[in-house]
């Protein structure tokens, strides 16, 4: 697996915290699981918005009042 090196800017407090409370050989497969779990939240909200998207029936006829323009602009 291929790593790439990334650099954050942390406040002091939480870095003196973190590099005490985790074995130096740990802190980043520990960052990476973070990560993870966030990413996989954040993927969740966005599918959520577009399924909530996708009902809106408001937003449904907008778009094809929208899609109707363009034809006649086609034609």
């Amino acid at each position: 697996m291929r790593c790439m090196r990334v650099t954050l800017s942390i406040p002091d407090a939480v870095a003196r915290k973190f590099q005490s409370a985790v074995p130096q050989r740990q802190r980043s497969r520990l960052v990476t699981s973070l990560l993870e779990v966030e990413l996989l939240r954040r993927e969740g909200d966005l599918a959520q918005a577009c399924l909530a998207a996708n009902g809106d029936k408001a937003l449904e006829k907008e778009v094809d009042d929208w899609q109707a323009f363009e034809d006649k602009i086609e034609e």
